[in-house]
């Protein structure tokens, strides 16, 4: 049973490609069942707190590679929906999963239902691929797992972060030159520009840094930021060969999605907290949550203190730290509320951040945070 948690996550995308194969507005009922049940699973399961070992840690890595083929279902059906194309094969094989007829079920669906598609894929490729891939690819020494890390980025169009988040954030969290540590009382889309724009420069750097140590030419295949463009350019026009310009627009906006939603979850993970400059990391340089449902759906990432204590970690062997500072609610939940109303999140925050420093910050830090 305690393996079996985490197929959480794979099958909830089967019930979305289920509903979506129904077209129409059916993306939009999934999106309402899937936030009633994670916020409601998230207020009354309570936190988890155990820390069970696995005498099968391949079992955990298969089970989270199975989310890239699932969602890669789902996303052909979304970008399907939007096109006028017939794929006589693709067609056949959902109605085989799922009894419906795609093909018919595309004409009673217009630009609302669509977007419904869009939103949905976008959540649940943060939750499916960003968050796996972030997993597989601090696995820095089994190159399998770091390769299908990167593939799972190529579909978020954001292999960056691969790089980036493991050798820069992991080094700089809680530091002012850190672009994914949002400062006290950031706006939120002040923070989603800027990250974004800064992560990517600061991948290129260490990316550049890395090439010239090894001796190799920068504009070669080498080039970790170049395999993960062509990638993603590839899975573009795959996008257009399937319902043209619409499809192609279909996957950007779940792409576009995926990356909102993971900066307001890196928003909300280190939202005010310091560390003085030559410190170590430690695990009150992040919010943490232990909510039962969470942390099942999203391997262990609430965990997020001791994640970046021990970076490389993998996700079953994150120890829940009760003790660490506390985000308010789970992970949805709060995400909705930095995404929606920043301003009544960062309001909340006020005095958690008070408590922070009279509990946890040192003296350098406190001056930090004057």
């Amino acid at each position: 049973m305690k393996y079996l948690q985490y197929l959480g996550t794979p099958l909830l995308i089967l019930m979305a490609i289920y509903l979506g194969a129904k077209g129409q507005y059916w993306a939009w009922v999934y999106l309402l069942i899937l936030d009633t049940i994670i916020i409601a699973g998230d207020a009354f399961l309570g936190d988890d707190k155990s820390t069970p070992n696995y005498r099968y840690p391949a079992v955990l890595t298969a089970l989270l590679y199975i989310n890239l083929p699932t969602f890669v279902v789902f996303l052909i059906l979304a970008v399907y929906m939007g096109g006028a194309a017939s794929f006589p094969l693709f067609e056949q094989f959902i109605f085989a999963l799922t009894g419906s007829d795609i093909h018919s079920a595309r004409e009673g669906t217009v630009l609302w239902h669509l977007a419904g598609y869009v939103f949905t894929g976008g959540l649940l490729m943060g939750s499916a691929l960003t968050i796996p891939a972030h997993e597989l690819v601090h696995h820095k020494k089994k190159k399998t797992d770091w390769i299908m890390g990167n593939i799972m980025m190529a579909f978020t169009c954001d292999n960056a972060f691969a790089i980036e988040h493991v050798h820069g954030h992991h080094k700089n969290v809680g530091l002012a030159s850190d672009p994914s540590t949002a400062k006290r009382g950031e706006g939120l889309f002040h923070f989603l520009f800027n990250a974004s724009f800064l992560e990517h420069r600061d991948g290129w750097k260490i990316e550049i840094s890395r090439l010239r140590k090894r001796g190799f030419m920068l504009w070669g295949f080498h080039n970790r930021m170049l395999q993960g463009y062509t990638s993603s350019t590839l899975i573009m026009v795959i996008a257009y060969y399937i319902s043209g310009f619409a499809g192609l627009i279909i996957f950007l906006g779940i792409t576009i999605f995926a990356k909102i939603f993971l900066e307001v979850v890196n928003y909300m993970e280190h939202y005010g907290l310091v560390r003085a400059p030559g410190t170590p990391v430690a695990l009150r340089h992040s919010w943490n949550t232990n909510r039962r449902l969470s942390s099942v759906l999203l391997y262990n990432l609430t965990r997020h203190s001791h994640h970046h204590e021990q970076g490389s970690l993998e996700f079953w062997k994150l120890r829940p730290y009760p003790d660490a500072p506390e985000m308010p609610y789970g992970y949805l939940t709060t995400l909705y509320l930095v995404a929606f109303f920043p301003w009544i999140y960062r309001r909340m925050m006020e005095p958690r951040l008070e408590d922070w420093r009279n509990t946890y910050a040192t003296k350098e830090e406190k001056v930090l945070m004057s």
